[in-house]
């Protein structure tokens, strides 16, 4: 799992790139892909993301796992997600190198 997650971190901080992240995920057998229409990052989304000490701070763009085997492109500002609300239901948000937990519509600290 450590190797998933740095592999979607290295990604969210524009360390490598969608299609090396790909193949990284293939490499381990992990059932979850990046989808080139829906995950891939511009470079402008990239300067604009930010995470700061606590999860309020975070703003820009990241990466969500809720556990269906593709992963979702959100858009967070001051710590929510802006199109996306999860209600009860488990899901994880990378972005800029940080994991957050996403509660409904709201990024905390893994707990």
């Amino acid at each position: 799992m450590k190797d998933l997650e740095k592999t979607l971190l290295d990604y969210t901080k524009g360390e490598k790139t969608l299609e090396e992240t790909n193949e990284a995920l293939k490499e381990m057998g992990s059932n979850l892909t990046l989808n080139p229409a829906r995950n891939l990052f511009s470079a402008q989304e990239l300067m604009e993301t930010h995470v700061g000490e606590t999860p309020d701070e975070a703003n820009g763009w990241g990466i969500m796992d809720h556990g269906v085997g593709c992963l979702e492109k959100v858009h967070v500002v001051d710590g929510r997600t802006v199109d996306v609300n999860m209600g009860d239901e488990i899901a994880f948000v990378y972005m800029a190198g940080k994991r957050y937990r996403l509660r409904g519509d709201v990024l905390i600290e893994e707990d």
